[in-house]
């Protein structure tokens, strides 16, 4: 390939990989995912190493936390006894799959902690031993911890949308004439 369009690939690379950091993503795996979604076929963990310059180990810790979150897949292909892997190219799945992981993984345990409070506020009020001022402070801990379980609620169906493709219904995808005729 051209010298020149390499060079301009790069920086493409490059801005696409710092795009990602909305993401929270570690420079490695935005590297790599830039470098997969460009790329645009399956590679092995050899072509990743050699094309990022890594180590084998970090393109493979790399790989496995993109595929944790549902963000690359194991594909097969004729012929070829290396594992392959392939990035997610459509951009709302990527979002999707990244926050949908990571907000699964904080919504359980959080939902968890404010059932025990809640069951252990319900068990000091229930006891008969607080007095007026303490009860209404349990009442409104309790309140506090009541909106925290709706808020993941809404959040666990927010995901949901996400998942089901249904958000599109409340903030649509924009035709790209549309966004030509904005510039």
């Amino acid at each position: 390939m051209n010298d020149k369009f390499e060079e301009a690939r790069g920086k493409i690379i490059d801005q696409n990989s710092e795009s990602q950091t909305l993401f929270g993503m570690s420079p490695t795996v935005r590297r790599l995912m830039s470098v997969m979604y460009y790329n645009e076929k399956p590679m092995t963990l050899d072509e990743m190493t050699e094309l990022l310059g890594m180590s084998k180990a970090s393109m493979s810790n790399a790989v496995r936390e993109l595929d944790e979150m549902g963000l690359v897949e194991k594909v097969w292909r004729k012929g070829e006894r290396k594992d392959l892997y392939r990035v997610e190219m459509d951009n709302y799945e990527s979002f999707f799959k990244y926050f949908g992981y990571h907000w699964r993984k904080v919504i359980g345990p959080k939902k968890v902690a404010l059932r025990k409070s809640i069951d252990e506020l319900n068990a000091l009020k229930a006891h008969g031993e607080t007095d007026r001022e303490t009860l209404e402070q349990i009442d409104k801990d309790l309140s506090k911890l009541e909106d925290g379980l709706e808020y993941y609620d809404w959040l666990g169906r927010l995901i949901d949308a996400f998942d089901t493709h249904e958000i599109f219904d409340f903030i649509p995808k924009r035709p790209i004439s549309e966004k030509a005729a904005e510039k």
